[in-house]
């Protein structure tokens, strides 16, 4: 039995470990704007996420999403993003927005 629950424990500090993630390295210089803010800014990409956390836990998958495409603005040299439309539909949540180089 005390080999069985050792076993158990082994188990799931392994299943737990491989779960963990290193952590995202964004620096939180790009700046959440709007449309007319970034008007006369220069366009660097459109830029789009999705996640498979839906229904309930949908947010949680937009705010990842909108973490991931941060990382990736920043990474393309962009001041500010604009978001576009997050979607959280059955089966995946989508989120779209532009990067911008404002001076």
């Amino acid at each position: 039995m005390k080999q069985i629950l050792t076993t158990l424990s082994v188990l799931a500090t392994l299943t737990l470990g491989a779960c963990a993630t290193a952590p995202d390295h964004y620096s939180g210089q790009v700046v959440v704007s709007n449309a007319q803010a970034t008007e006369r800014c220069q366009i660097l990409g459109e830029l789009s996420g999705s996640s498979g956390l839906t229904g309930l836990f949908g947010m949680k998958g937009v705010d990842d999403i909108r973490h991931g495409l941060m990382r990736r603005a920043e990474a393309m040299g962009a001041t500010h993003v604009v978001w576009g439309k997050s979607t959280v539909g059955y089966f995946n949540t989508t989120e779209t927005a532009r990067a911008y180089r404002c001076k």
